[in-house]
């Protein structure tokens, strides 16, 4: 016999939009922090603002540290810039692809390293 056992704290009746959550995530990588924010104001489900926010949260500092790799490029060392861009940027992915796949479980996930934010 299957358990129905509701793992993954939600309540029967609760709709999430999972989906929209999911790829707010992806999103983030090609449109930067607009398309967070554009969901994170725009949408009335909970779960997609909640996730919304976590990303804002990562994207938000990052844009920040993004100017100061891009000043560290320009000014200190060419190569010291372009290491720490590609690190940051292998870094985004991986961060969003994990919050994507947790958001598409129903989970939302809390981006590392980062202040609570939004």
């Amino acid at each position: 016999m299957m358990s129905t056992m509701n793992t993954d704290n939600t309540q029967p009746g609760d709709t999430r939009d999972t989906t929209l959550a999911a790829f707010v995530h992806i999103a983030a990588l090609f449109f930067g922090f607009f398309i967070i924010a554009l969901v994170y104001f725009a949408s009335d489900d909970s779960f997609a603002r909640e996730n919304a926010a976590n990303a804002l949260n990562w994207h938000i500092p990052l844009s920040l540290v993004a100017i100061l790799v891009v000043f560290i490029g320009l000014v200190v060392n060419q190569f010291a810039g372009v290491v720490m861009a590609v690190g940051i940027g292998i870094a985004t992915v991986c961060v969003a692809l994990i919050a994507s796949v947790k958001a598409r479980q129903g989970k939302a996930w809390k981006y590392p390293i980062v202040p609570n934010l939004a």
